[in-house]
């Protein structure tokens, strides 16, 4: 059955979205299609003229197939037939699908909520009753545990992988001991040097890190789950997309953003790794909830708490925070700037609400880094930077710099403990590369998150419709985009090609959530119900192609990004094995490492260095066998040479 545009407007409640003029949406649409048809035709016109040119065109076809783009141009052979079509599986005018749709549209943050209930209806409707909001807040949130659960299990019970996690842990440790630093080993410190542990004065063994990710992870390595922390923390995000696409634009948008999150295949893979990026998120993305919250009811304690929730995300990744706190920050400065000029005490009171969650972080940071680096303007990962790896510094032509900095200390006669093989992997950051960097954090953005086709045609349909109803999405891109920014000037541009700008992916989410609820309102309005359904398989294409395998045409993004991380996670687990299997008793293993091997170190320790086994450097020329014997007299003593895999009793 058909319904009338007239009769679907009448029985929309009056709080739902203002409507976009049909020149609007067919604008905004004609621009989204484009945008991908400018990103498709050029890399499938050499995909076709490799077919066309080839013996066997249809084996050529296969081999070429690219799933960026190929699925999209099949997909979009079958828009104009969709556009057409006008019959409804079910029927739009009955009871359900009515309810269904005010309650997609209900659910925005308003200053004063509305009523729950239509007053001059003869039967009241509840358009969002409380027990179906947090019903779905659970299921979203469930959703993104379960999926980064299921992650963890293709990865199976490995150790970690990256040299930042086993920081991160050592760090969790020490807080697990009740402690920010730890004694060294003061008799041969050097042989228990660690990737990005500070070890290089009296009483300072400490992570280089942070704290907001060591304090994350403290309770769940004491109860030795510390993996369920990002479980969790991937559920949190989840359910904080939910509240913040509900709280500016409704149900749909909100629920969309959350379920989006949860099958995300970046998301779900970094919610495996014991980094920094999922603590840091919960902050960001807690921070954006209550500041919007704050820009639409001016309440004080939204403003505080986002304050709360901006010093955590400092506390885990500072210039991450500052990338996407920034545009609030501007619009939080204006708008109270822009407040009636008599009444000071007010503006004292906002500014003091927000501004002293974010004074007390900061003074007690001043204070975690005089404890660590005996200075409280110098952080702990600053420290490690200019004593072992200058080269790895902020900014363009950092290897000039580093190099500078090296030499200018040893004509002083203060040599620096350089990690030299790792320092010297840095590249000089000079602006092509950093175009180049750039260029490789936007496509691995677009696949990681929801693919490139989708995240561009979200992105554009988003900007050419316009928000004037809730200004507060422009902030969310004005935030992506200024996490890009202050990221440009670093050398690296990350692990997978997007570490450093991860947290812009439920941002891009949330946008492309919103394109979603406005393309599929308006559609429907207009009987344009097929359009709708063309545009929501854009993602379940995507997210298809990350999780699944059809050769010959592609291959799993998730199953190539799980064996990264498991390669590196066996190697690990294959030296624990190798160590349990062969030592029975207390001892030392010292490691004679790959000279070429850059991102694989098995000195690893805890803390205390109390473990059964412990690990250490071989350093020959300067420790002989009889020294070490000396320094570890209750201990046996082993060597393994990594080059021949050769465990052997000193």
């Amino acid at each position: 059955m058909k319904s009338s545009p007239a009769a679907s407007n009448e029985r929309l409640p009056s709080h739902t979205e203002s409507k976009r003029s049909s020149r609007r949406v067919a604008i905004a649409s004609f621009l989204a299609l484009l945008a991908s048809l400018l990103l498709i035709v050029p890399m499938e016109w050499q995909h076709w003229a490799f077919t066309f040119a080839a013996d066997q065109p249809l084996v050529a076809w296969m081999a070429a197939f690219n799933a960026d783009t190929s699925p999209y141009l099949l997909w979009l052979f079958l828009l104009p037939i969709l556009y057409t079509w006008r019959f409804h599986l079910t029927d739009p005018q009955s009871k359900i699908a009515v309810l269904v749709e005010t309650w997609l549209q209900a659910g925005k943050y308003e200053k004063q909520p509305p009523s729950s209930t239509h007053s001059d209806s003869p039967n009241p409707v509840c358009h969002d009753p409380v027990w179906l909001r947090y019903l779905v807040a659970a299921v979203v949130t469930f959703a993104g545990i379960a999926c980064a659960a299921q992650t963890g299990e293709r990865l199976g019970s490995l150790p970690p992988a990256y040299h930042d996690e086993y920081s991160y842990l050592f760090q969790a440790e020490t807080f697990a001991r009740g402690r920010i630093t730890n004694d060294r080993f003061e008799a041969a410190p050097e042989l228990f040097d660690q990737m990005h542990i500070l070890n290089d004065f009296p009483g300072k063994f400490a992570s280089r890190y942070f704290p907001g990710t060591g304090l994350w992870l403290l309770p769940f390595v004491s109860l030795g789950v510390p993996y369920w922390g990002y479980f969790l923390a991937q559920g949190i995000i989840c359910l904080l997309a939910f509240w913040i696409g509900r709280d500016l634009s409704g149900n749909g948008a909100g629920l969309c953003a959350g379920l989006l999150c949860a099958f995300s295949p970046g998301l779900n893979l970094f919610g495996n790794m014991l980094l920094a990026h999922h603590p840091c998120l919960i902050g960001l993305m807690f921070f954006l909830w209550m500041f919007n919250r704050w820009s639409i009811d001016r309440r004080y304690h939204h403003s505080f708490l986002a304050g709360v929730g901006l010093t955590f995300a400092m506390y885990c990744r500072p210039m991450t925070a500052f990338g996407i706190g920034l545009p609030y920050g501007i619009w939080y400065w204006a708008s109270v700037w822009r407040m009636n000029q008599t009444d000071r005490s007010e503006k004292i009171r906002q500014l003091s609400a927000v501004g002293v969650p974010i004074l007390i972080g900061l003074l007690l940071m001043l204070s975690y880094n005089a404890k660590i680096t005996g200075n409280a303007f110098e952080t702990p990962y600053g420290q490690y930077t200019k004593l072992h790896t200058p080269r790895h510094q902020y900014g363009f032509h950092n290897r000039t710099r580093g190099e500078k900095w090296i030499q200018e200390n040893r004509q002083a006669g203060h040599p620096l403990p350089v990690i030299e093989h790792y320092d010297r992997w840095a590249k000089e950051l000079t602006i092509p590369l950093a175009i180049e960097n750039e260029k490789h954090r936007l496509i691995a953005s677009g696949q990681w998150t929801l693919g490139i086709i989708p995240s561009l045609a979200g992105l554009v349909f988003f900007c050419a419709i316009g928000q004037k109803d809730r200004r507060q999405w422009w902030a969310i891109l004005a935030a992506m985009i200024s996490l890009h920014l202050v990221h440009i000037p670093y050398w690296y541009d990350g692990i997978m090609h997007w570490h450093y700008v991860f947290e812009s992916a439920p941002l891009l989410l949330l946008i492309f959530a919103r394109s979603t609820q406005l393309l599929t309102y308006n559609a429907r309005i207009r009987e344009r119900h097929w359009t709708a359904i063309w545009w929501i398989a854009l993602p379940l294409i995507s997210l298809t192609i990350s999780y699944t395998t059809f050769e010959p045409f592609w291959n799993s993004n998730m199953s190539a990004g799980i064996s990264e991380v498991k390669f590196a996670r066996k190697q690990h687990a294959e030296f624990n094995q190798l160590l349990e299997r062969h030592i029975k008793q207390k001892a030392v293993v010292f490691i004679k490492k790959k000279p070429d091997d850059l991102h694989l170190d098995f000195v690893i320790n805890h803390p205390a260095l109390d473990s059964r086994i412990l690990r250490a450097h071989w350093l020959p020329r300067k420790y002989s066998v009889a020294q070490l014997q000396k320094f570890f007299p209750d201990r046996k003593l082993y060597l393994i040479d990594l080059s021949e895999n050769r465990l052997v009793e000193l």
